[in-house]
């Protein structure tokens, strides 16, 4: 009974947040975001991914997908998929398959698009144990046809490179300084391209060991600026997010420091960062695990112009704590509450004053694990 009740509490709560947004006291403008919506809640394991915004005003997500009821966290029939998304009309359109390379777990899907329209994507091929190697690839067509997977000389081969872990969990983004595009990964490293066709220079971001750092999501936000959000991996109460920052466009950074993200020192998961360059606005993004109970975990938006959060990283403001599809009130499904959030939202915009933003939520069902993909829409008002 007292576990029902404290669900409805922490329900109500989200939902009178999410009518009535947050109050940005400089600016005068309000963030309000819509229901959460099911994109993929089938069969197949979901996960994870990058939006792609496309010329046409349609958003391209490329996520993972590893299929059937077999499908699970980690197996070797993941492969890289996508779906495109019309915001006129509110639908998703057909899944279709963007890699598989039937061998390995082709997983940690993550990109951006350069200023002409570019889709550039990077992901690992993972043999359950090890990561056995990282590529990227990219399409000048909307997504209808990729190149083949290319290595990088740099970083490609974690043995002759000794990057180890995952990629980022951000996006790429462009630095005018340098007319250059940048990918922050390899947990301590970021990558150059002039065009997103090759990636050859990288400079190290940190060899600090004072945290167990792992995923990152990095945003440029003017004047040879780049601020970075990392997951510290000792996953317990105590170990935010922490924040790194440069003031020459990647080559030196400072060291990392707890941020305020997630709220009361709970454990951050996967970070996601965009910077809103008309209101010179930093919007991150992240959820909790491990540190509180699965019922309550949620997912976080935070905000902060980067003035005020450099040299400051504890200034980050809350505006919106949502709880998890699978917690609240008004679910409707199969999926029992028996796994913490999977979390790892990614962020894109589809106008000057509203962003996309999808996620994925999880079970233990059949023996695997069930991820489903859920959307929602982040609205300047």
């Amino acid at each position: 009974m007292m576990k029902r009740l404290l669900k409805f509490i922490l329900f109500l709560s989200a939902l009178i947040i999410c009518m009535t947004g947050c109050k940005d006291s400089q600016k005068g403008w309000t963030i309000r975001t819509t229901p959460f919506k099911p994109l993929l809640t089938g069969r197949d394991h979901t996960s994870e991914g990058f939006l792609a915004p496309l010329e046409d005003g349609r958003i391209l997500l490329l996520f993972r997908v590893d299929p059937g009821i077999e499908g699970n966290h980690v197996g070797m029939n993941g492969y890289i998929a996508q779906i495109p998304y019309d915001p006129e009309t509110d639908q998703w359109g057909e899944v279709k398959t963007v890699y598989n390379s039937h061998k390995y777990d082709d997983r940690n899907v993550h990109g951006g698009v350069t200023k002409d329209g570019r889709i550039v994507l990077f992901f690992r091929k993972y043999d359950g144990e090890n990561t056995v190697a990282r590529y990227f690839m990219y399409s000048d067509d909307d997504g209808q046809t990729w190149s083949e997977p290319q290595k990088s000389d740099a970083w490609s081969d974690p043995r002759e490179s000794n990057f180890r872990g995952v990629w980022s969990t951000g996006q790429m983004f462009y630095i005018p300084e340098k007319d250059q595009y940048a990918m922050l990964g390899c947990r301590r490293y970021i990558t150059y391209s002039d065009d997103g066709t090759s990636w050859e220079e990288y400079n190290l971001i940190t060899d600090n060991q004072d945290y167990k750092l792992s995923e990152v999501a990095g945003a440029y936000c003017g004047d040879n600026r780049i601020i970075a959000l990392i997951r510290d991996d000792q996953r317990e109460s105590g170990h935010p997010l922490v924040q790194v920052e440069s003031h020459d466009n990647g080559h030196t950074w400072t060291d990392p420091v707890q941020t305020n993200i997630p709220p009361d020192q709970h454990w951050g998961c996967a970070p996601q960062l965009i910077y809103d360059q008309k209101r010179n606005l930093l919007i991150a993004l992240t959820s909790d695990r491990y540190s509180r109970p699965n019922e309550e975990n949620s997912l976080f938006i935070y905000t902060a112009r980067p003035e005020n959060v450099t040299g400051q990283p504890k200034n980050w403001t809350l505006q919106h704590e949502l709880l998890r599809p699978f917690a609240r009130e008004d679910f409707k499904g199969d999926r029992p509450l028996n796994k913490n959030l999977y979390g790892y939202p990614t962020i894109a915009p589809i106008s000057e004053n509203e962003y996309l933003v999808v996620f994925t939520e999880r079970s233990q069902m059949h023996g695997t694990e069930q991820a489903d993909l859920y959307y929602f829409r982040l609205i300047f008002e």
